[in-house]
């Protein structure tokens, strides 16, 4: 029971310092680039990835906590909605397209940079 409410605290711990940060960039949003999406999804999956070194808690707490929080798939999908309605085939296309490239190579040189902080 100690553990599970020792990893619970964890990520809730996490989760807050991830969601603070997400909601801080959240104020950088333009009308047709969101640069506040952009880069909480971004660091999110370069947390993530660098998580997957981390020992025990510490994943726990920077993996399922803050890069779950401060990652904000839903919010790129209602901005990919809102291009879509207004027929920005192009902003759509580049937003999607910009934040799942950059995301995938975020995560992998976490990975990287995690695997030589931890061994």
């Amino acid at each position: 029971m100690t553990s599970l409410i020792v990893s619970l605290a964890a990520v809730a711990a996490g989760g807050f310092l991830g969601g603070v940060t997400r909601w801080a960039l959240s104020h950088l949003n333009a009308d047709t680039f969101h640069p506040g999406t952009w880069a909480s999804n971004v660091i999110g999956s370069a947390v993530l990835g660098f998580s997957c070194a981390m020992p025990g808690l510490w994943a726990l707490a920077a993996g399922a906590g803050f890069a779950g929080a401060a990652s904000t798939w839903p919010m790129l999908a209602k901005e990919l909605g809102e291009h879509l309605k207004a027929r920005r085939w192009g902003d759509a296309a580049r937003s999607v397209a910009l934040t799942a490239a950059v995301s995938v190579v975020a995560a992998y040189w976490g990975v990287v940079y995690g695997q030589r902080v931890f061994g």
